[in-house]
């Protein structure tokens, strides 16, 4: 708004910042002079896009292919990695002994709720494993975990132990110190029965095979990918708010936006269905309200694309949004919004069927961002917009009056009147700068599809005699109150093009008395 509103009031801007010309009235020798000069201010063009470069600090400016000006604001990026899921499994796997009680064992394994895995391969791990016997003979021991393997081969180790003498400590060997690393392992349960096995075998040196007390133990374990039905998770987004600086410097007055649009940009490499669940997006306004967000896709969710299992390491994108066929966002957003509070977790697995089978590796992720587009199309109603600039007339005691004419001329199909109040350096206001609100600006006229056309040129005068030049030569701030209409009343709603532009002529007549 700032340089939309400096543009208009240029009529001052220049009077306080041309100082050359004030600079040559001071090298005049000393006579006694009672003069008037008229000098040209200003005459330049300023297309909207150069006025909007540093209209927002928050938005990004962007132009469509037809020359549409949007504003994106966008939130933080909500992403989820699968370091959580398989930190799930290392806890309920590691750092449990598992006694095993015959030669050939299911392994109790205890996965997260709803886990069902086809395929699991280890990234890192320690296997940690330990036997004693009583034999009195010395013993050969091989554990074996055939769904273990890696390059086609199982997992398998062996010791050996001295027999027992028959009094003291029995025999034990354990490989605490130097576990076995896991790294490249793959885990594939039995197709029959659904489990992974662990077999072991004793052997005396009498060729008798036998028994022992056995336990193993896996640790510090890290996974690169698992297969399966990976359960129904949730994934907390977190709550973000999103400030729509648009209106900051908004008073009064109604402006609507005819198509604006909140998309979720979604990148996925989970191979797994996931789903949306907005627990919270709300709309805060210039005026104090709070809208919610209406839409099916609310209540049912957004579905995320996933790549398949013949697709490992695939990223998947895709963007919805909302917009006024599928939801209310017209409204909300059409309703002066100064933010939007918004809750998004992720859901995987929502239908929760089983025969699904899905994967994740070490380096899946999605990530979700929220953006939200306002097109500079729309209508307004007397939109208030107000600004305060500082003045400081100290170096300009020669002058006493002034006569500005402006020039405008416009190819934007927007109304625009201006008002402005000299303020001294407690607030009072000393004097305005029209009588009455001026039109300075008048919008072009534009067809059913809101597509400005022609020129419109308007002349405005600002006289300031000496009586009122007086008044306001202690003034420190200029407050100024610019009202926006579109054309007809704020009835139509238009379009705003890069291309438009408005050029602006400024003259003086100055009195300058000695």
């Amino acid at each position: 708004m700032k340089r939309l509103t400096l543009l208009l009031l240029v009529v001052v801007a220049v009077l306080i910042s041309a100082c050359q010309s004030f600079d040559e009235l001071e090298k005049l020798d000393d006579a006694d002079y009672d003069a008037e000069y008229a000098v040209p201010l200003l005459n330049t063009e300023l297309s909207l896009r150069e006025a909007l470069e540093n209209f927002q600090d928050l938005a990004i400016i962007t132009i469509d292919p037809d020359g549409l000006i949007h504003f994106t604001y966008s939130g933080d990026v909500l992403t989820q990695n699968s370091d959580t899921i398989f930190a799930k499994i290392n806890e309920s796997l590691s750092g449990i002994p598992i006694p095993i009680t015959s030669k050939r064992m299911a392994l109790p394994l205890t996965l997260p709720d709803g886990f069902d895995f086809d395929r699991l391969v280890f990234k890192s791990g320690d296997f940690f494993f330990g036997f004693q016997h009583a034999h009195p003979d010395p013993v050969t021991f091989t554990l074996t975990l055939p769904q273990v393997t890696k390059d086609g081969q199982p997992l398998s180790l062996s010791a050996s132990l001295p027999g027992y003498s028959g009094s003291g400590q029995l025999p034990v060997y354990s490989n605490v110190f130097l576990p076995f690393q896991l790294a490249g392992y793959e885990v594939v349960p039995d197709p029959g029965t659904d489990s992974v096995y662990v077999e072991y075998e004793l052997i005396r040196s009498n060729g008798q095979p036998d028994t022992a007390q056995v336990a193993i133990t896996f640790g510090e374990l890290s996974f690169s990918y698992m297969e399966g039905f990976l359960g129904v998770q949730r994934h907390e987004g977190g709550r973000d708010t999103i400030i729509i600086d648009f209106f900051d410097n908004w008073v009064t007055g109604d402006i609507y936006f005819a198509d604006p649009t909140v998309s979720f940009n979604i990148e996925n490499s989970f191979g797994i269905p996931t789903q949306s669940d907005v627990k919270v997006f709300k709309v805060l306004t210039v005026r104090g309200e709070t809208l919610n967000l209406e839409s099916p896709y609310v209540e049912s969710g957004i579905a995320f694309p996933y790549p398949s299992i013949d697709e490992v390491g695939v990223i998947k994108q895709e963007r919805f949004i909302f917009n006024k066929d599928n939801s209310n966002i017209d409204e909300i957003l059409g309703a002066g919004p100064v933010a939007i509070d918004y809750d998004v977790d992720a859901v995987t697995n929502p239908d929760s069927n089983v025969n699904i089978r899905g994967f994740i590796t070490d380096s899946s992720y999605y990530k979700v961002r929220v953006d939200v587009d306002l097109p500079l199309y729309g209508r307004s109603i007397n939109f208030l917009a107000r600004d305060t600039f500082q003045l400081d007339f100290g170096d300009f005691q020669q002058m006493y009056k002034a006569e500005f004419k402006l020039v405008t001329v416009n190819s934007l199909p927007l109304d625009v009147a201006i008002q402005g109040f000299f303020l001294d350096k407690d607030g009072i206001v000393l004097d305005s700068l029209f009588q009455d609100a001026v039109r300075v600006i008048e919008g072009v006229p534009v067809d059913s599809e809101g597509n400005a056309s022609g020129v419109k040129e308007d002349i405005t005068y600002i006289d300031y005699p000496e009586e009122r030049f007086n008044k306001v030569r202690t003034a420190e701030n200029l407050d100024i109150v610019a009202s926006f209409s579109t054309i007809n009343n704020g009835n139509v709603s238009v379009k705003i093009l890069e291309s438009q532009a408005v050029k602006v002529k400024l003259g003086a007549i100055f009195g300058v008395r000695d």
